[in-house]
């Protein structure tokens, strides 16, 4: 079966199960080449799928070094108007405290930018309670 274009949902559920697992390659062929990755925490932005994959790997270490907590809910934002559906997001939460809302910009079937920040406010936006990766305890599969 073939599979259709990605999705807004489906790149924030792979991004969420490379964070969750410590994994970044299963962003790997979802990433355009020349990805744009922009956050509220970094000055400038990170572009290329090389230096973002090589960015992610050094990030989970360091949580794994530091023995930092850090999970991702799948979610949405808050609709335009009442009644209208919000855009599929991650929300990521970091020793319990939830700190940030990603968006994903999907065009030609990659994910083209991840924007990291707090626009929409992660408190307003709504969990699904799914988190690529982990079991039904809160604990990594891997």
């Amino acid at each position: 079966m073939e599979r259709g274009p990605l999705t807004e949902l489906e790149a924030a559920r792979a991004w969420a199960l490379a964070y969750n697992t410590h994994d970044p390659s299963v962003l790997e062929p979802l990433l355009a080449a020349d990805v744009r990755v922009m956050s509220r925490w970094v000055v400038s932005d990170l572009v290329g799928r090389t230096p973002y994959l090589a960015y992610l790997a050094e990030k989970f270490r360091t949580f794994e070094r530091v023995g930092s907590h850090v999970r991702v809910e799948i979610g949405s934002t808050p609709g335009e108007a009442p009644g209208w559906a919000g855009r599929p997001c991650a929300l990521l939460e970091q020793d319990r405290r939830l700190i940030a809302t990603v968006l994903f910009d999907v065009i030609g079937g990659a994910i083209v930018q991840i924007s990291l920040g707090a626009n929409p406010d992660p408190a307003v936006c709504i969990g699904s309670g799914s988190y690529p990766g982990f079991d039904d305890d809160d604990q990594p599969v891997n």
